[in-house]
């Protein structure tokens, strides 16, 4: 069988033989979504020895060598997701109907403000905080996983782990994320420079290495049908946690997360011009403040995401768990707005705002970017269509912002720096305002 065939049809594969030829096609590519895939040798082909370590300084000094044991295979995605062609048809039809007027006037109206909770966890210890959320209930399912991966999997029937150990395991795992050594030696050296005595008297070495070494998640003989099925039962209990208070901000928003990684993984992605280029990507909705009420990892294209727009589709699997949309505003970046999903959410309810790219607007008629950057700092012009009202601001460069709730006024005034004046307050329209503090959540 064809290998392209397991790929969607708008997706283009090349194949290279070395990995500096593909670094440089990766560099040139304008897709915003392109997985390098390395590919075994051949049989008979002697393969390059490495180890992880060498790995992550390759990738840490930003230098990819030039040679591979197998092939290099880079595969790209335009940057609009596959849609059906007669949903095509049928925007572009909406779109011609639509008439766009200079009028703030928009369908929702002042939304309610949700229930204040968590009064009664006020004054509690760090610990009690942290149990509400990794509770006892994940520390018995990982005890359980943990030895049944041993004795069944491994057949170590003379292994057994407790959950008390389990929990000094994991806090010596939480040390050691901001208590950096060289290696994993060290943090039972007794070397004056390296010492950390907290790790030799909660555990021994040998003892926390046989305890990783067996460490599991999930029951392999029952395992979802998922890429993160080895940790994803530990994903939704978390997920449960975070939720069993209800969502209790009022401004939300939904941005992607990378994890670093630079292991081997089919859902490992790499994003050009990211502070985090190689990880996992995870979707997240969270409170204004950080809290997150929602997350997935990105495992690939499933369900409606292949006959719609990938952002559309994570905001609304996002929102699932807000049972009651008044009560909030929703914030998102330029990736998922557009003009369908501001309509879609309007007839659920919910209020939303965000950056959106010009040929995501629904052919509203605002000035190009080259006419508003030639305006003065601070212009700015509007349009509705009774739906959603877009505006283009011009800032440090023009700035299209979308929204089903805010509007242009009040007008806020800001300090920004004038080409051969200093500092001046240009005018910032109100829904630019809200976009600003209500963004950035999940980067807290």
């Amino acid at each position: 069988m064809d290998v392209s065939s397991f790929y969607s049809p708008g997706r283009q594969l090349t194949r290279f033989t070395h990995l500096e030829v593909a670094n440089d096609a990766v560099e040139k590519s304008r897709s915003q979504k392109i997985d390098v895939v390395l590919l075994p040798p051949a049989a008979g082909c002697r393969g390059i020895e490495s180890d992880e370590e060498d790995d992550d300084d390759i990738l840490d000094k930003d230098w990819i060598p030039n040679e591979v044991s197998g092939e290099v295979e880079v595969h790209e995605e335009e940057e609009e997701d596959d849609v059906a062609e007669e949903d095509v048809a049928k925007e572009s039809e909406n779109e011609e109907n639509r008439r766009w007027r200079k009028t703030e006037r928009l369908p929702l109206q002042a939304h309610c403000m949700p229930q204040k909770v968590g009064e009664d966890h006020f004054g509690k210890e760090p610990y009690e905080i942290f149990n509400l959320f990794f509770g006892p209930e994940i520390i018995q399912h990982i005890t359980e996983q943990t030895n049944l991966y041993a004795v069944r999997d491994k057949n170590a029937s003379n292994f057994h782990v407790t959950e008390e150990e389990i929990r000094k395991f994991l806090g010596l795992l939480l040390i050691s994320g901001y208590h950096s050594l060289p290696s994993e030696n060290d943090y039972w050296s007794t070397s004056e420079d390296l010492v950390a005595p907290v790790f030799a008297k909660t555990m021994s070495r040998d003892r926390f290495r046989t305890i990783k070494r067996y460490l599991h998640l999930a029951d392999n003989s029952n395992l979802a049908g998922s890429k993160m099925a080895k940790v994803l039962p530990l994903l939704e209990m978390i997920r449960s946690n975070c939720q069993k208070f209800g969502v209790f901000h009022e401004l939300l928003s939904i941005d992607e997360s990378m994890i670093p990684y630079h292991g081997h993984h089919s859902a490992k992605q790499f994003i050009r011009n990211k502070p985090i280029r190689f990880g996992y990507k995870m979707w997240m909705l969270c409170g204004v403040d950080g809290y997150p009420y929602n997350f997935s990892i990105y495992c690939g294209k499933e369900g409606d995401s292949k006959t719609r727009q990938l952002g559309s589709h994570v905001v609304m699997s996002m929102l699932q768990p807000v049972e009651s949309p008044d009560h909030h505003v929703v914030f998102f970046d330029n990736f998922f707005t557009s003009h369908g999903l501001l309509t879609e959410l309007t007839a659920k309810g919910f209020r939303a705002c965000g950056t959106v790219r010009d040929n995501r607007t629904g052919k509203c008629p605002l000035p190009s970017k080259k006419e508003v950057e030639k305006k003065e700092r601070g212009y700015f012009d509007y349009k509705s269509d009774g739906t959603v009202l877009c505006v283009k601001w011009n800032d440090n460069s023009s700035v299209t912002v979308a929204s089903n709730y805010y509007g242009v006024n009040p007008i806020h005034k800001v300090e920004r720096r004038v080409r051969k004046e200093n500092k001046k307050a240009v005018e910032q329209p109100h829904l630019i305002h809200m976009y600003n503090k209500g963004m950035g959540g999940v980067d807290v």
